[in-house]
């Protein structure tokens, strides 16, 4: 695949893989700590798409089936930290 594919496929994929994990955030986060909250989580979102495509873009050629099973988990990262850091909350 060309470089204009890969970059209709992450304009397509980023506020999928955006979206939803900060409105979780936001609506989980108190006000004094929404901040962060979002700040955190546009962090993990952007470490797991940008790891998520650099993989998927190398499996690509051969294997196109792993790479977007690859892409779709990298998608469900980010909540991995929300749902632990809701774990951590509700035990104090």
């Amino acid at each position: 695949m060309d470089a204009l594919t890969w970059i209709i496929v992450a304009a397509f994929y980023a506020p999928l893989h955006y979206l939803v994990p900060l409105l979780v955030a936001a609506f989980r986060s108190s006000d004094r700590q929404r901040k962060a909250q979002l700040r955190r989580t546009a962090i993990d979102c952007t470490i797991s798409m940008s790891l998520g495509f650099l993989l998927v873009i190398w499996l690509a050629q051969d294997r196109l089936q792993l790479a977007m099973l690859i892409l779709f988990v990298s998608m469900l990262l980010p909540y991995l930290r929300l749902l632990l850091a809701r774990d951590s909350g509700a035990g104090s």
